[in-house]
């Protein structure tokens, strides 16, 4: 066969009945070329007389199987052929071309995540991998370099919304992809790590609420539950407490959306008869212990729990028990809540504070932002207010470097130390 695209067959199987293709199907027909590296055949289980071609490329192990997804023997033929020399190039120029496809190494990759996929990190790297499967699933792990990486960002961003991606999600996205590498590099798929590509852009500050717009959001809210409506009092009531509680413990969403009661107990303070409430959460960065900005922190629980035994009141049952495997932020059934982002930014609009004063839009995560600027303002130490959030010090510094001008303290609250002999115990109103 020359180049001119006329077809010279070595040798011809008209009709082959017998023959099969790499996954056991009949086939109907084939055809081979240049001493059989190249193979056309038809498959029995297509409706349409479509061609597919095997390729044998020298000192490449193994077939390559394509569809050319056609049904014109000579653009089926020159699709073969131009596969053969492209291979043929590659496999010249020393590229591995036996490298596993990075498709494989994902759904393997996710396969193992999928035990662990409660956790908010997992549960973002598997959407991650659900994201980037169809951009990168059939390349090789050869084929895998600085280029390709950048090229999937672009890709990235094209997808997203306005044709952006924010300079936190580049770098979560970045972290998340290096994480599955790593893992690769570990089982085998890969060699080493490839370059990744300068990131753009810097982190911005993150919206939080200021002094001014907190008061007139709390103002708001103490007018917000006083409604007449049952089901839309007691929304409101759930939305009110958790912004109240999120803002004071400084929790991430996915943490608060899996607390329980058993997570909530009190603390033995310093000073005779106080007390501090820790959670028991479990975030991105494992289990820890969250001590409250405040005690105050307490009497918002206390709502939701009156709230809860009011529902679970009935006449067979006048004085129920809360379970305390149940969830704090759940819905009359006692299933979790599984977002309050479209009430929070209702809400929001309502009180008239939805952007901060560089005119960017407030989020859930607002409230964990408002938390550490507060915490930082009022002298807590760095490193303190790290470990209860469950960040590092190097991330407050990135994000509330704005407030570094603020006198140090060693202590996290401003009511009091935790004592050393302090016991734990649950809330008073559990039992």
């Amino acid at each position: 066969m020359g180049r001119t695209g006329a077809l010279e067959p070595a040798s011809v199987a008209a009709s082959a009945p017998n023959r099969r293709d790499h996954l056991g199907r009949n086939v109907l027909d084939g055809k081979f070329f240049k001493d059989g590296a190249i193979y056309l055949f038809r498959r029995s289980d297509y409706k349409k007389p479509i061609w597919f071609c095997r390729v044998k490329v020298p000192s490449v192990r193994g077939y390559i199987w394509r569809s050319t997804r056609t049904t014109d023997e000579h653009a089926a033929f020159k699709f073969a052929d131009d596969l053969y020399n492209h291979t043929l190039v590659r496999a010249l120029g020393g590229e591995n071309l036996n490298s596993k496809k990075v498709g494989v190494a994902l759904s393997a990759y996710a396969k193992r995540l999928e035990p662990d996929s409660k956790r908010l990190s997992t549960h973002n790297r598997i959407l991650l991998i659900k994201r980037i499967e169809p951009l990168i699933g059939s390349k090789t792990f050869e084929q895998l370099d600085t280029s390709l990486i950048s090229q999937l960002f672009d890709d990235l961003r094209t997808q997203s919304r306005g044709g952006k991606l924010s300079p936190n999600t580049v770098k979560r996205i970045s972290s998340d992809l290096k994480h599955f590498l790593t893992w690769a590099v570990e089982e085998g798929y890969l060699g080493q790590l490839p370059r990744f590509p300068r990131l753009a852009g810097t982190a911005d500050r993150r919206p939080h609420f200021d002094a001014k717009d907190w008061a007139k959001l709390t103002r708001y809210l103490r007018e917000f539950v006083k409604v007449t409506n049952r089901s839309t009092r007691r929304d409101r009531t759930m939305l009110t407490n958790y912004v109240l509680i999120l803002a004071n413990t400084g929790i991430r969403v996915g943490e608060a959306r899996t607390l329980k009661w058993r997570d909530i107990a009190e603390v033995g303070g310093s000073r005779e008869g106080e007390t501090n409430i820790v959670l028991n959460v479990t975030g991105k960065t494992g289990p820890r212990e969250v001590v409250s900005r405040t005690s105050d922190v307490k009497i918002h629980f206390k709502r939701i729990h009156d709230m809860r035994i009011e529902e679970l009141t009935t006449k067979d049952n006048p004085n129920p028990d809360l379970d305390t495997d149940g969830f704090v932020f759940c819905h009359k059934d006692g299933s979790p809540v599984g977002s309050f982002k479209g009430s929070f930014q209702a809400l929001l609009r309502a009180a008239g504070v939805e952007k901060d004063t560089h005119g960017h839009s407030r989020t859930l995560y607002s409230l964990r932002h408002t938390y550490a600027t507060f915490r930082l303002q009022q002298g807590v130490h760095q490193f303190i207010l790290a470990r209860n959030m469950g960040t590092s010090v190097a991330m407050l510094e990135q994000y509330y470097g704005h407030t570094s001008n603020i006198a140090s303290a060693d202590e996290l609250t401003k009511q009091g130390k935790r004592s050393s002999t302090g016991k734990s115990s649950s809330l008073s109103w559990l039992k």
